[in-house]
C-alpha cells in the first residue's frame, strides 16, 4: 500500500560604412537559392547586420528554413554562418533545431553561441537537453554563457514551441521538469547491489514515460525553477514463511527534493509482497517483482506531485 506524498551576449546591430570585402560577402551569400544573407561589417567590431530581405524570405517556408540550415551548417565563411543562425531565430520554426544543435559542433565559438541564442528563441523545451550539454561542455565562456540564457528561455513556463503555440513540453504549455536520481544506497543489506538498481530504474524509466519530465537536471538551476533531485533507499525486503511457500515482503521509500540545494521537500514509501517458493531462483524472482511492484506505485505518487508543481 502507498502513502502518498505530504505536502511539502546578444549581437547588435549597427549601421556603418561597408567595405569592399564586405560588399563580395553580400553578392556570395545572395547566390545561395533564393534567400539573401547579407553580411555587414559595422566598424572595427565586426558586428553582424540582418538584411531585411532575408528576414521576410525565411518566413516563406520550410524548404527556405532548410535553405538557411545548410548555409549554417555548409558554408565556408564563419559570418555568413553567423548570420544563417540569427535569421533562424528570428524565423520561429522549430524545425531549425536540428540543424542549429549540429552548429553546436561548429569550430568557431561565434557560430557555436549565435547557434544557441536561436534555439532560445525558438522557445522548445525539446532542445533543453542539448543546450545543457553546451553549456556545460563548451570550451568556450561565451558559448556556456549564450547556451545558459537559451536553456533558461526554453525551460521557463510557457516555453515549448513557437510564439503562440501554448506547448511547453506537456498539456496546457506547462513547464517541463527536470529530475536527477541519487544512489539509493543506505538501506536494508539484503537489497544492496540489484535490488537498488531494479528500485533506481523502474522510477527512472516510469517517470522518464512522462511527457512533462526531462531525466535531466538543469545545471547551476535557481531556487523555484522545476529541478528536482529523487533518492531514497529499500527499508525492508524479507522472506517470511518456509518450507514450499514464502512471502517475499517489501518496503521502500522515496524522498523528493529541490535541485540544486538537495532541500528535503517530502516522502513518499511503498510496500508490497509476493508469494515465492523455496527454491533460490523463485525467491530471486520474488524479490525482484516485489520491488518493481513497490517502485511502479512510488512512482505513480511521484507523477501526482511532479504534475502538481506546474508541469
Amino acid at each position: 500500500m502507498s502513502r502518498g506524498l505530504r505536502p511539502p551576449r546578444t549581437a547588435q546591430r549597427r549601421s556603418g560604412p561597408c567595405s569592399a570585402r564586405a560588399r563580395e560577402l553580400v553578392a556570395g551569400a545572395a547566390r545561395l537559392g533564393a534567400i539573401a544573407i547579407a553580411v555587414v561589417l559595422a566598424g572595427p567590431a565586426g558586428l553582424l547586420g540582418l538584411d531585411g530581405q532575408a528576414r521576410a524570405a525565411g518566413r516563406s517556408g520550410g524548404a527556405k528554413v532548410q535553405e538557411v540550415c545548410k548555409t549554417l551548417t555548409e558554408h565556408a565563411n564563419f559570418k555568413v554562418r553567423v548570420q544563417a543562425a540569427l535569421v533562424l531565430g528570428k524565423i520561429h520554426d522549430t524545425s531549425a533545431s536540428p540543424c542549429l544543435t549540429k552548429a553546436f559542433a561548429d569550430p568557431n565559438p561565434s557560430v557555436r553561441a549565435m547557434a544557441a541564442q536561436a534555439l532560445g528563441q525558438l522557445g522548445d523545451v525539446a532542445n533543453a537537453e542539448a543546450l545543457q550539454m553546451l553549456a556545460t561542455r563548451d570550451s568556450d565562456a561565451f558559448v556556456r554563457a549564450q547556451a545558459m540564457k537559451a536553456l533558461d528561455a526554453v525551460s521557463r513556463p510557457g516555453a515549448g514551441g513557437p510564439p503562440g503555440s501554448g506547448a511547453a513540453g506537456g498539456p496546457g504549455g506547462r513547464a517541463k521538469i527536470f529530475l536527477n536520481f541519487g544512489p539509493f544506497t543506505g538501506g536494508v543489506k539484503a537489497a544492496a547491489g540489484d535490488g537498488v538498481r531494479i528500485v533506481h530504474d523502474t522510477l527512472q524509466n516510469e517517470l522518464g514515460k512522462l511527457p512533462i519530465v526531462s531525466l535531466t537536471a538543469i545545471p547551476g538551476a535557481k531556487p523555484g525553477s522545476p529541478s528536482f533531485w529523487i533518492d531514497g533507499n529499500i527499508n525492508r525486503l524479507d522472506d517470511v514463511g518456509g518450507g514450499a511457500s514464502v512471502e517475499v515482503a517489501c518496503g521502500v521509500k522515496v524522498m523528493v527534493a529541490a535541485w540544486p540545494s538537495k532541500k528535503i521537500i517530502s516522502w513518499t514509501s511503498a510496500e508490497a509482497s509476493v508469494q515465492s517458493g523455496s527454491r533460490q531462483r523463485d525467491r530471486d524472482n520474488a524479490h525482484r517483482e516485489c520491488l518493481e511492484a513497490t517502485a511502479n506505485q512510488l512512482a505513480e505518487d511521484l507523477a501526482k506531485f511532479l504534475k502538481a508543481q506546474g508541469g
